[in-house]
């Protein structure tokens, strides 16, 4: 926390237009300090600057509001901090639509232009009914073109966290060993995944031979307190493979089996090698331009005693539940939501979290409303125009009104793929969108 602290600058001002130029040259500051270039800081400033003037306007007008800047050293991010009685941010929706006659349009066009300005953004709700609205602007890292050569077998196998430069090495035999199906896109990024680790919020764990070369690494981070992530083993002299990977999963689980960490989860696959350790969530469907669809096989290792959660659903999904849950050995109490009536208003807001080198979109819902299926509908009509062929949609199941969102996604052509236990506030679960019954 006092890391996060020196890491992060805040400015308290009110929510008046005419304070604009304060906060948007605060926030532009912030960033040149923290290292972004100036396209990545001028689309920040300017998501800042529609956000702040929506408030200002229409949110919480004269209010007192916090802005404040994170240093994320891979990314910038943007915390508004303020309170509000209602508030409608669905033009935040990055499918949101504007139509040039309808005032209430015009007037949210400015949150559609922040929201294609960053990469990512999220809304939840603090103590005292304080609202945090955050948005997430990355930096921009040059891909990798060297051409490294595979490191030689050898007796005896180190498992220790690399230096820069071995991370960088580690990143770039990744990228040229596996493909896109495999593992996630920053490892095309050595100097990015370098700051990732750098930031705190990853840790990396390499193998090497006498000759200090990589053979294989390992690279993790916590979902929640009680999930933790891992991409890899990867592992770039075959030959020695199972005693590559054992060696570097080791050296991880060593490294969080003190915590409190319940789990840990594999989304991109794992070494057959090595499998037998773990559990098989399931997988989920990766299609690329020009290529046949491939499954991603996801992997799950319970870490200590499970001790049970509360996950809520809708009668749709209750059999799915009951059966991947029996599967996995989990103890759930599945709790159903039930419309009794009662009134729901105002517009959702899913963030959406891009990956255009993936050709793939991720989905989360952030802010309840009355418009579920038209947003659900909205999205998928989008990003399928623009080509997105992998579409997502996470739902966290210790959250009541995400529940809701069940039907209406199996409704529209999306089916439940993978469990992800303990990573939300209970467990999450993936919906894939079947792209193949609209083509």
């Amino acid at each position: 926390m006092d890391a996060d602290k020196m890491r992060t600058l805040t400015l308290g001002i009110s929510a008046r237009t005419t304070y604009l130029p304060v906060v948007t040259s605060f926030v532009e500051s912030a960033a040149i300090v923290f290292g972004m270039k100036k396209e990545e800081y001028l689309r920040l400033a300017l998501a800042t600057e529609e956000i702040f003037l929506y408030l200002s306007n229409f949110v919480c007008p004269g209010k007192s509001l916090d802005v404040q800047c994170f240093n994320g050293f891979y990314y910038t991010r943007v915390l508004f901090r303020f309170s509000a009685v209602e508030m409608n941010l669905s033009g935040l929706n990055i499918a949101s639509t504007i139509t040039p006659d309808r005032e209430p349009d015009l007037d949210a066009m400015g949150l559609l232009i922040a929201s294609r300005s960053v990469d990512h953004l999220n809304i939840i709700v603090e103590k005292n009914n304080r609202i945090c609205l955050t948005i997430t602007k990355e930096k921009t890292y040059p891909e990798s073109s060297e051409k490294l050569p595979l490191p030689q077998s050898t007796d005896k196998i180190f498992a220790e966290a690399p230096d820069a430069e071995r991370l960088k090495i580690f990143a770039t035999l990744t990228a040229q060993t596996y493909d896109l199906s495999q593992r996630p896109s920053f490892f095309t990024y050595p100097g990015k995944l370098v700051d990732m680790v750098e930031s705190g919020e990853f840790s990396a764990i390499v193998a090497l031979n006498q000759k200090k070369e990589v053979l294989g690494g390992i690279v993790y981070f916590y979902r929640t307190e009680k999930n933790v992530q891992c991409f890899g083993p990867y592992c770039f002299a075959p030959e020695q493979e199972k005693m590559i990977c054992e060696t570097l999963l080791s050296a991880c689980l060593g490294n969080i089996g003190r915590t409190r960490a319940l789990g840990l989860l594999s989304l991109s696959g794992l070494p057959v090698s090595i499998r037998s350790n773990f559990e098989a969530l399931g997988s989920l469907r990766y299609t690329e331009e020009g290529k046949l669809p491939v499954d991603q096989l996801s992997f799950y290792r319970l870490l200590h005693e499970d001790p049970g959660f509360e996950v809520w659903s809708t009668g749709d999904l209750t059999n799915y539940l009951q059966r991947e849950y029996s599967r996995l050995a989990l103890a759930r109490e599945i709790r159903t939501v039930r419309n009794m009536g009662e009134t729901r208003s105002g517009a959702s807001l899913f963030a959406a979290e891009v990956h255009r080198d993936r050709q793939a979109v991720t989905m989360r819902p952030i802010w309840p409303g009355d418009d579920y299926s038209a947003n659900i509908e909205r999205h998928v009509r989008y990003l399928s125009s623009d080509n997105f062929l992998n579409l997502y949609f996470e739902l966290d199941l210790g959250v009541p009104w995400q529940a809701e969102l069940i039907p209406l996604l199996m409704a529209q052509e999306f089916k439940p793929g993978i469990i992800l236990p303990f990573a939300g506030k209970s467990d999450i679960v993936i919906f894939e969108y079947n792209n193949e019954t609209k083509s």
